[in-house]
């Protein structure tokens, strides 16, 4: 089944949980790292939370349902019944990335299919509270526990069943022990020795407090020994004393004529004690007190009394007053309401078309800034000044517009590196550095394959094994610190790593053992050429192949990547402290700075990232070394190329190869070379245009501009040239 793309619900949805996502796979890594974080933790429920209710609205079945049992997992882990740790992250990471491809098929109109029921089945297991598995991995001796109740109350249950069936046991072997066991007799009710062994096995071997005789057993009556017991249980053992119980002092007692019998004012007394001074009324009691009361008391034959504590009853505590709200309250509420919404969401295809607008505004400055020049009026050269200042305000805050945080690619490594550390069974943590700052949106995308290749070959080849860390003296946990700032105006990114380093002989024998080079060539290699050598096409320093590394792929699609963006790579390392990768590319792609030179009268751009210098040379002096036109700069031998050979078709057109002439020194692939053109322009802000389908993929063009005079000129692309005019 389709799903309506046009849908302004469903959009407000795919923006509301693409940002969730992404912000997801960090914060769980984050969460592994400090399970007690009850701030964050909450964070991850409210985002599976908000993901199931809008894809409940939208009857996205398959994302609820995977969504709700996530739910549930950190529901347990918010009221501690359950601690993080390694297998449930697991889990729950392998559901985000079942709900990520949920997301990229809604995001192309598909109905995203329901993840397999082992996951959910997984899922289940950690819905339950550590102390419940406990209770099942250790069941009952009479029933074994077959299901695992799912709410508290059922788990009461299993308490309190459990507890009645240890308490009925306990009963049973007490009967078993004083009297050999029930009798078999079909009737519920004990009979009288089963009772008496019971008394037995409770007080002992005689130890009845209320000895039961045959004639009592039969009658409701009570003898008069059975009251002395009772008083006795009541008083202790002949420690009754009337006197003990009398409470107004103005009453004579008097003297027991008999130790067998009781006195009217002792019964009283006892009639006080039980049921408080003045509450006793006699018509409750069958036979009144004149009955019971003679000069030699009869046997009494009300039953057995029982304590009963005299019940006092609170005084109500009086309403407390409802506080009415202060000024100060209502004002602190006030202050509390939330902001007003200060952002709006734009389609990027708007922000696109503004970008073009103001590049053609860039345009028409640059040619007022020629005519203007030309014409040498004062008050016009004023009036293009102030033209220029707004024009570039305005430049700088439409691109504003368009950047974003490179933390939107920042945030998917520590998961990266999670996993690969786990893989490889090492001890990684990971370090980023300067997530805030901006970088133009199509940057930030293009730049996430290429980071991804770095921080994968940083954990794989530069990282040690703790056993091998700690062997050369280094903590077990190694350390990849990620960096980005922005230095005038390009963005530097720093990929760091306290690794092994790198062996520039090793690397100049694996280059001469795969072909690449003869031994000669290698020998003459430096340090910094023999690094770069990891960016070659095949090149790898791993003898095998695995699922991580080891096909010499990686990094050369970093350095391909990197300088379609008009960008530079350049690498660093010390053997046995570690390796740095510095990348440095533009803050846009929209519009770039360039250096403008003339080949035969036609204008070319030079992006102004990859000019390191600009030398006036004598030309007379070149030399040839195997094969290749070089010049000495500084006692180094720079290998020089003249742009007209590649770039001027006129059969008319001469080039200047004796005296003096401009040389521009380009960086390229870490190489220095030198460029021969025939004239400087100087810099300029150009608009890349792209070339049309015709065109478009030829090596060594990045694209077209207008310049300030109005003519076309083309954008260089310095190592597309290189790769298909030199070997």
């Amino acid at each position: 089944m389709s799903i309506d793309l046009n849908d302004e619900i469903l959009q407000d949805f795919l923006v509301e949980a693409g940002e969730i996502l992404e912000a997801l796979g960090e914060q769980l890594v984050d969460l592994e790292n400090s399970p007690e974080d009850n701030e964050l933790l909450n964070a991850i429920f409210r985002g599976f939370h908000t993901i199931k209710g809008g894809a409940g609205f939208l009857a996205l079945d398959a994302m609820v349902g995977v969504c709700h049992k996530a739910e549930d997992v950190f529901n347990v882990l918010r009221q501690g019944d359950r601690k993080v740790n390694t297998e449930l992250m697991d889990v729950i990471l392998q559901v985000v990335d079942h709900l990520n491809e949920m997301f990229a098929m809604v995001h192309s109109g598909e109905e995203p299919e329901h993840v397999e029921q082992s996951l959910l089945d997984s899922l289940q297991t950690f819905t339950v509270p550590e102390s419940a598995e406990a209770a099942v991995a250790t069941p009952s001796s009479d029933a074994e526990i077959s299901e695992l109740p799912n709410e508290s109350a059922e788990d009461d249950s299993v308490v309190i069943e459990s507890a009645t069936d240890a308490v009925a046991q306990e009963f049973e072997v007490m009967l078993g022990g004083a009297g050999g066991g029930m009798s078999d007799s079909p009737s519920d009710e004990i009979t009288e020795g089963e009772f008496d062994d019971l008394l037995d096995a409770l007080h002992g071997k005689g130890g009845s407090p209320t000895p039961v005789t045959a004639e009592s057993a039969t009658s409701d009556e009570i003898t008069e020994s059975e009251f002395d017991n009772l008083l006795d249980e009541l008083h202790g053992k002949g420690s009754f004393n009337a006197e003990n119980v009398v409470h107004s002092p103005e009453k004579e007692v008097k003297p027991v004529v008999n130790p067998g019998d009781i006195t009217e004012e002792e019964f009283d007394n006892l009639l006080d004690d039980l049921h408080g001074k003045g509450k006793f009324k006699a018509e409750l009691v069958e036979s009144s007190v004149s009955d019971v009361v003679e000069e030699k008391p009869k046997k009494i034959s009300a039953p057995a009394p029982k304590v009963v504590e005299p019940v006092v009853e609170k005084a109500p505590e009086p309403a407390k007053p409802t506080p009415t709200p202060s000024k100060t309250t209502a004002k602190k509420e006030a202050k509390a309401a939330p902001p007003a919404e200060t952002t709006v969401r734009v389609d990027t295809h708007t922000l696109d078309i503004i970008m073009n607008m103001v590049g053609e505004l860039v345009l028409v400055r640059n040619r007022f800034q020629t005519l203007a020049a030309e014409k040498a009026d004062e008050e016009m050269v004023k009036a293009v000044g102030n033209l220029d200042v707004v024009t570039a305000d305005l430049q700088l805050a439409v691109m504003k517009t368009r950047m974003q945080p490179i933390k939107k690619v920042f945030g998917r490594f520590p998961r990266v590196v999670r996993d690969l550390a786990r893989s490889l069974k090492k001890e990684i943590s990971l370090e980023l550095v300067g997530e805030e700052t901006d970088l133009d949106k199509n940057l930030v995308e293009a730049l996430a394959d290429p980071l991804v290749h770095l921080i994968r070959n940083a954990v794989d080849h530069g990282i040690e094994s703790p056993e091998d860390r700690v062997a050369a003296g280094k903590k077990s946990e190694g350390t990849v610190i990620l960096t980005a700032s922005q230095e005038g105006d390009h963005i530097e990114l720093r990929i760091k790593d306290d690794g092994k380093g790198m062996n520039a002989d090793h690397l100049r024998g694996i280059a001469v053992s795969k072909g690449m080079m003869d031994e000669e060539s290698a020998a003459r290699l430096d340090d910094k050429e023999c690094f770069n050598l990891i960016f070659a096409p095949g090149f790898s320093t791993k003898t095998e192949i695995s699922d991580v590394s080891g096909r010499g792929v990686g990094m050369d699609v970093v350095k391909t990547r990197i300088a379609q963006m008009n960008g530079t790579v350049e690498i660093d390392s010390v053997e046995g402290a570690g390796s740095t990768i510095i990348i440095k590319v533009p803050l846009t792609l929209a519009i770039m700075p360039t250096l403008m030179v003339k080949l035969g009268g036609q204008s070319f751009a030079l992006p102004l990232a990859s000019v390191l210098e600009i030398l006036d040379l004598d030309l007379g002096a070149t030399k040839v070394v195997d094969g290749q036109m070089v010049i000495m700069v500084r006692n180094r031998a720079l290998p020089l190329f003249y742009l007209s050979d590649w770039l001027v078709s006129d059969m008319n057109y001469t080039a200047n190869k004796d005296g003096h002439g401009h040389v521009v020194v380009v960086n390229s692939g870490g190489h220095q070379i030198g460029f021969v053109v025939d004239q400087l322009i100087g810099q300029e802000e150009v608009v890349i245009k792209a070339l049309g389908a015709k065109l478009h993929g030829l090596d060594g063009l990045a694209g077209a501009t207008i310049t300030g005079d109005g003519q076309i000129a083309l954008i260089l692309d310095v190592p597309g040239m290189m790769k298909k005019y030199v070997n």
